[in-house]
């Protein structure tokens, strides 16, 4: 009998210790896992991995390409060139080469360190690589590709506004910044001259050109009033924000 008892008191500490739940562990949220590029005047921007692409999270603000070109055994500058921001002759100029027509801005001469970055013409972003190394200015398709992964442009801009207040007008309409991708409204120059829209619009070219108006290219465009993101059409000669994705 005793021997009974003591393997029926066995028993139930196995039942009983076996059936203690384990410790949930919560891991803690450290925010996103961010990395850095370098562009050739050494300034460094955060880069993110969103969905299956890498995309830089802050505007481009070289005044430099990050290419080598060679004519024969002359090195070409890499030097972007600069113009007085009322300076509407670039309206006049062939467009042929397109360095003819390569050009950036700060948004109403500001600082060059602020943090909307410079506004560059699509001739800049086409003539030769302005991104870091292992970076490019992305195609409509990449531009897509981003948007549909956070649901689509119904959305998407939402998702990837800033909800810095010094960065857009508010009230900033569905800013949740939850992809971490923080675009701003760094506003624009027209072909025409005139600086607009800083902290409304945030504008973003793609290298891809317009299909039915030659003068044209695809940007992507972010508003301070509303959730979606939206596919525009800007005349080549206007100077807008940039963003990187990279290459792998």
């Amino acid at each position: 009998m005793n021997k009974v008892f003591r393997l029926a008191i066995f028993t139930f500490h196995i039942a009983v210790f076996s059936c203690t739940p384990k410790p949930v562990v919560v891991k803690k949220d450290t925010g996103p896992s961010y990395t850095t590029a370098k562009d050739k005047g050494g300034s460094a921007y955060s880069t993110l991995r969103i969905g299956s692409q890498t995309w830089m999270v802050e505007n481009l603000k070289t005044v430099r390409y990050s290419d080598v070109v060679k004519i024969k055994d002359l090195i070409l500058t890499d030097s972007i060139r600069t113009l007085l921001p009322n300076d509407s002759s670039i309206l006049y100029r062939a467009d042929s080469p397109k360095d003819t027509l390569a050009y950036y801005w700060k948004y109403k001469g500001g600082p060059s360190t602020n943090d909307f970055g410079k506004l560059y013409t699509w001739y800049t972003v086409t003539n030769r690589n302005v991104c870091p190394q292992g970076f490019h200015v992305p195609t409509e398709s990449d531009w897509e590709k981003l948007i549909n992964f956070l649901g689509g442009p119904e959305i998407a801009g939402g998702k990837m506004k800033s909800i810095d207040s010094s960065m857009w007008e508010l009230p900033n309409i569905g800013a949740t910044n939850s992809s971490y991708f923080n675009a701003v409204g760094g506003g624009y120059k027209t072909e025409f001259g005139t600086f607009i829209d800083q902290l409304k619009f945030g504008l973003y070219w793609s290298v891809t050109e317009d299909s039915k108006f030659t003068d044209c290219a695809i940007a992507y465009a972010f508003y301070a009033g509303s959730i979606k993101s939206f596919k525009v059409s800007k005349s080549k000669k206007a100077a807008l924000s940039v963003r990187c994705v990279s290459n792998k």
